[in-house]
């Protein structure tokens, strides 16, 4: 039964039993109190309901996120939501809470609407939730978002909270790119404008002295004079202004160098008459390698042009290249230079014994031709490789322990490896190379080494056994660890051990006497 319904009955009843003063009263008081309750807001009859949104500030070409909350006081029927937005602002409904639907994608005033066909029983809530695109043409300044919610037998009343949304100028943002950023004079770059927004014009500036050099979205320039040049781009948007990209010293180019592209040997070696073989000043060029083909595994190949005095680095990014880049400084122009991984199956065919310790990659490295990586051609020469987690977890060693090691001068050298960085796969090291030979990534680790004498194998036979291990053992190994190793298994020390043994084993049967 309604509030009215129930009203009307008590006045019946009271004029029934009474035709007194107090009815007349009373019937003037319930009439009055009909009135105040038809015009009260909506939130008193049994309607409440707030706007929140994601973003109050937005750009053109932005979307932000609506959400409606609704609750009745009171039990009520046909409960309706309208939202007015801006004409052209895109809507996309999100969750609608069992309402129906009513509105196109892009509407006018009073077209997005939601109605519930259910009774929305008292204390309930219902919610809408939709998204909405502000148009990229859009102009700045501030826009509102107006609703409304009623229900049958309900006044209709504004939705609360958040309903005003600043749409700010946007801003230009200038960029562009080049290709190449190094070469020899003359040097012809093409540049691409990548600036956000839109752009109208652009003022170029290629050399940084202030001039104007272009007025073309993407434009070619060439460079006649060796130097380092900054470049400068103005982008201008006739709505949001103009902004500018500076990139210092970003376009460098070299003389062109004397280098006989055949020979691949600089005009210095050409003149002294250098023969770019294993024990000279070799040149760049292309390289060849002396491993057999069934030994290799995989093979890379990477170029370069070289110049004096610009930092080289040749990248290798194979998926089961183990080597990342070989990098040095060279001392003289070479032009263009070829480098060289092999990942090897086994030891490689150009070395007399494997490397020590626990193997993880046989590799050779080559770059240019023989003789490239003498200390007259190159400095600074590192070679940065990764190992496998999986595997030091397998070989139970340390990443502590690995390091790179290069065969040269019939032996093994250790090089100096430091850990630079690892991720989820793989340890990351650099190790510094006085040249370019077969390699060998491998981990030694430090073991206590116990010793068991028995009386019946003490003797000359012994030493002299236990002399050739040493020297086995100690094959490629610095002079410090030998000298080391050397003290260690000296006959004098074996000798007070023995003795030692001896008197205790003697002592013991005197005991039992």
């Amino acid at each position: 039964m309604s509030i009215i319904n129930l009203l009307m009955s008590i006045i019946k009843i009271l004029r029934t039993k009474s035709q007194s003063k107090l009815s007349g009263f009373i019937s003037c008081f319930v009439l009055i109190s009909l009135l105040a309750w038809a015009i009260l807001p909506a939130s008193a009859a049994g309607i409440e309901a707030s706007r929140e949104v994601s973003a109050k500030t937005v750009y053109p070409g932005e979307s932000f996120t609506v959400t409606i909350y609704i609750k009745a006081n009171h039990d009520v029927e046909a409960l309706t939501l309208d939202e007015d937005l801006p004409d052209g602002w895109q809507v996309k409904q999100s969750e609608n809470n069992r309402a129906m639907f009513e509105g196109t994608s892009t509407f006018k005033a009073s077209t997005l609407e939601w109605v519930w066909i259910e009774n929305l029983s008292a204390g309930k809530e219902r919610s809408v939730v939709y998204n909405v695109t502000v148009p990229s043409n859009s102009k700045p300044g501030n826009f509102t978002i107006s609703g409304r919610v009623s229900a049958y037998s309900v006044p209709a009343t504004s939705v609360e909270g958040v309903s005003e949304i600043i749409v700010m100028p946007q801003l230009l943002e200038s960029d562009f790119s080049a290709s190449p950023l190094l070469g020899t004079a003359p040097l012809t770059v093409q540049f691409t404008d990548l600036s956000a927004f839109n752009p109208d014009s652009w003022e170029w500036d290629f050399d940084g002295d202030g001039n104007l050099d272009s007025n073309e979205k993407s434009p070619a320039y060439t460079y006649e004079n060796p130097g380092t040049y900054t470049v400068i781009l103005k982008a201008t948007n006739n709505t949001y202004g103009n902004n500018i990209k500076i990139k210092t010293g970003y376009i460098t180019v070299t003389e062109m160098p004397s280098i006989s592209e055949e020979s691949g040997k600089s005009v210095e070696d050409e003149e002294s008459g250098g023969s770019g073989g294993s024990g000279g000043s070799g040149g760049g060029g292309g390289t060849c390698s002396p491993e057999p083909s069934r030994n290799i595994e995989l093979k890379e190949i990477s170029n370069e042009r070289i110049f004096k005095g610009i930092h080289t680095c040749f990248t290798f990014k194979g998926g089961t290249n183990d080597i990342v880049t070989v990098e040095f400084d060279p001392k003289k122009s070479f032009g263009k230079t070829t480098a060289i991984i092999e990942m090897l199956k086994d030891t490689s065919s150009i070395v007399k014994e494997p490397a020590p310790g626990t193997i993880y990659r046989n590799v050779n490295v080559w770059v240019g031709n023989s003789g490239f990586s003498s200390p007259e051609n190159l400095e600074n020469s590192s070679i940065s490789f990764r190992v496998s987690k999986v595997w030091i977890t397998e070989q139970a060693v340390s990443e502590s322990t690995v390091a790179l090691y290069r065969y040269n001068g019939n032996i093994w050298n250790p090089l100096p490896t430091t850990l630079s960085k690892e991720d989820e796969v793989y340890f990351y090291f650099t190790a510094e190379t006085p040249g370019f030979s077969p390699f060998a990534i491998s981990s030694i680790e430090e073991r206590t080494q116990s010793i068991e004498i028995s009386s019946s194998k003490v003797g000359v036979n012994q030493n002299q056994d236990e002399e050739k291990q040493a020297d086995k053992e100690n094959q490629g190994f610095p002079a410090s660890n030998m000298e080391k190793k050397g003290k260690e298994s000296s006959p004098g020390f074996e000798a007070i051990f023995v003795a030692g043994e001896l008197l205790v084993l003697y002592a013991a049967l005197k005991k039992k006497r």
